[in-house]
């Protein structure tokens, strides 16, 4: 028996295709899935309120997704924020199995002089917050079987393509729920950071949600090309939209639909999980959109981590276009 992956030796011909613009927009919105327009209200509510160091409030809260599904998510913000503050929607990373039982947790403890707390470290810099749990994460595991983790995400994900869908549709969809949350907990202006998985997410829903004015992103800029047909890197599932590669497009187009919303992308050389073609890929297809849309911030000597150096470039860049775009349309 031949199997698949030892077929793929070289990348088919034409792929990605060169389409434009409006043509990549059309072709991923119809492999991604629609999107109707909510009809359940998020019904959000309050339910636990800490107070942490730096005179930061940290409330617990609870909204609706979809019928029956409750996102728990942690709100953070400073005492003193106006009510019109810019808002964040923080996304968790994938990571490995320490991250799955606690999910939003991750990047929310209050220790200012360790850059993976980004969540705390952005509420501390004056915005507003939002950082939810990923379907299959924290209080929104699921058991199946005799497996747990990774195996919960593998199980999801079948259950949605076969449905039509897949587990970047409902990123997405949990993802502009909780962009919904923050316009409503005053934001008028909202960007989006994300850390390996959570990067992913984060510049899957700017491409597919204009309201999302500027994303910073840590490190997985996946490629299916260089994926299949190159290298051996799968960190989660969100990447993985059946028809992509038959349609002759991938992520680094996918990204260039971001533009001319604001693009931070930091990374470090020695990253396994992000090789350098990948990563040159997602900076040349947004260069050649608009090339005043990308901010980078490299670091040779790092692999997958972010450094301090990386934080403070993405939150002052995440400050300065987010507050440039307050009160302004799409």
């Amino acid at each position: 028996m031949t199997y698949i992956h030892e077929t793929l030796t070289g990348k088919p011909d034409g792929y990605p295709s060169e389409l434009a613009i409006p043509e990549i927009d059309k072709i991923f919105r119809r492999l991604l899935g629609e999107f109707e327009t909510p009809s359940l209200p998020l019904n959000i509510r309050v339910t636990d309120e800490t107070e942490l160091p730096g005179g930061i409030v940290r409330q617990r809260i609870e909204y609706c997704v979809e019928s029956g599904e409750i996102v728990p998510a942690l709100h953070l913000f400073r005492k003193d924020l106006p009510d019109d503050a810019p808002g964040l929607l923080s996304i968790h990373g994938h990571g490995g199995d320490d991250i799955f039982p606690v999910g939003k947790e991750f990047h929310c403890h209050p220790n200012p002089d360790d850059p993976m707390q980004y969540s705390y470290i952005a509420a501390l810099t004056g915005l507003r917050v939002l950082a939810p749990d990923a379907l299959c994460f924290g209080e929104r595991q699921a058991k199946w079987g005799y497996s747990t983790k990774f195996f919960d995400e593998i199980v999801t994900h079948a259950e949605l393509t076969g449905r039509g869908k897949s587990l970047a549709w409902k990123s997405v969809w949990d993802n502009c729920r909780a962009i919904e949350a923050l316009e409503a907990l005053g934001c008028t202006s909202v960007g989006a950071i994300g850390w390996s998985g959570g990067s992913t997410q984060a510049y899957i829903l700017a491409s597919v949600n204009r309201k999302v004015k500027a994303i910073a992103c840590f490190f997985s800029f996946m490629t299916l090309r260089h994926q299949f047909y190159q290298y051996r890197c799968c960190h989660c599932l969100y990447h993985y939209i059946p028809g992509m590669v038959q349609a002759g497009i991938d992520w680094d187009k996918v990204v260039s639909l971001i533009p001319p919303r604001k693009i931070f992308l930091a990374w470090g050389a020695k990253d396994e999980g992000t090789p350098e073609p990948m990563y040159k890929a997602f900076c040349n297809a947004i260069r050649l959109r608009d090339e005043k849309s990308l901010t980078v911030f490299e670091e040779p000597d790092k692999g997958h981590e972010i450094t301090t150096p990386m934080l403070q470039n993405a939150i002052q860049f995440l400050k300065e276009n987010l507050d440039k775009s307050k009160g302004k349309e799409s």
